[in-house]
Parts: C-alpha cells; sequence; structure tokens
C-alpha cells in the first residue's frame, strides 16, 4: 500500500501528463468568399450596389454627385466604390449593407455556431468580431432592409451612429 503522501504525489503526476484542451478561434471579421453559396453572394453584392448608390447620391443627406464607380464581383467579393465629387471613397467597412459589413455578420454568426455551449468564447465574438462589423444605414436602408437583416439588435458598445465625415477614407 502507498503511504497517502506518495499516492497524492502520484496522482498529482499523473494529472500533469494528460493532454490539455485549448479552443483557439482565430476570430476574423471575414470568411472565404469560396465557402459561401453563390445566392448569397449575389444578394450581397446587389445590397453593396445599393448602398454605393445611396451613400453618392442623396441617401446620406450629402450631395456627391452620384457615383464615378460601382463594381463588385460575386465570386470573389471584390468590389468599389466611387462618388463623382473629388472621387471621394466611402469607407465600405463602417456600413452593415455591404460585402464587409454583411461578411463580418456571418463572420460573427459562424463564431456563435461553433461555439456554441462556451459562454465565454460566444462572448468574445460578441466583443471581438461583431463589434468591429459596420452598423451605418444609409437613410433609405433603416426602413428597406429593417426586417431582412436581423442585425441591429442593440448591443453594449455596438451600433453607433457615425457622422458623414467619417465615412469617407483619409476623413475624420
Amino acid at each position: 500500500m502507498f503511504p497517502f503522501p506518495l499516492l497524492v504525489l502520484s496522482l498529482l503526476s499523473s494529472l500533469l501528463t494528460l493532454p490539455v484542451c485549448v479552443q483557439s478561434y482565430d476570430f476574423s471579421p471575414t470568411l472565404p468568399a469560396s465557402s459561401l453559396p453563390d445566392a448569397q453572394k449575389a444578394d450581397w453584392c446587389s445590397t453593396h450596389l445599393d448602398t454605393c448608390r445611396s451613400i453618392c447620391g442623396s441617401g446620406m443627406g450629402t450631395d456627391l454627385l452620384g457615383v464615378k464607380i460601382n463594381f463588385c464581383q460575386p465570386t470573389s467579393l471584390s468590389y468599389d466604390c466611387i462618388c463623382n465629387k473629388d472621387n471621394l471613397r466611402p469607407n465600405m467597412h463602417l456600413f452593415h449593407y455591404t460585402v464587409p459589413g454583411l461578411m463580418c455578420e456571418a463572420a460573427w454568426k459562424a463564431c456563435r455556431k461553433t461555439n456554441e455551449g462556451n459562454a465565454q468564447v460566444v462572448k468574445e465574438c460578441d466583443e471581438r468580431i461583431r463589434k468591429k462589423c459596420g452598423h451605418v444605414r444609409t437613410k433609405d436602408q433603416v426602413t428597406k432592409n429593417e426586417g431582412i437583416y436581423e442585425f441591429f439588435k442593440p448591443i453594449k458598445g455596438g451600433g453607433k451612429k457615425r457622422g458623414v465625415n467619417m465615412v469617407f477614407e483619409g476623413e475624420g
């Protein structure tokens, strides 16, 4: 029979040799375009193009003389948006109904689904992905798309409105 102190030491040493399970997740606000269904990519491009038109037109209460370049390629999800006035390029990642905004939402949902059952990691999904997602909507999108996507439920620290001076690259 083992003396009690030796038994405790023996059990402790066996515990130290057990593998440690560490769950890791990269918390990226993007997903590979190839992992998304074609119909979803086409929908994202359509709403992205609408958002560009809204920003460069009168949707944000601006007079940017319309769109100069409005491009979205559904296969790769590459995009561009440039307004006529001064070749201003909106920071599309600030807007929800854009490729980067919808991609971020999908990455957030995937993170939560992948890690359901682990409350700490799900909380990290909210903190490290969702708060990075664009929450700005153009005036016409506030009512038009409200029921389509269920992303605008208030979260602490998220969904803050940004002024027009912050929606263009190099501005702020």
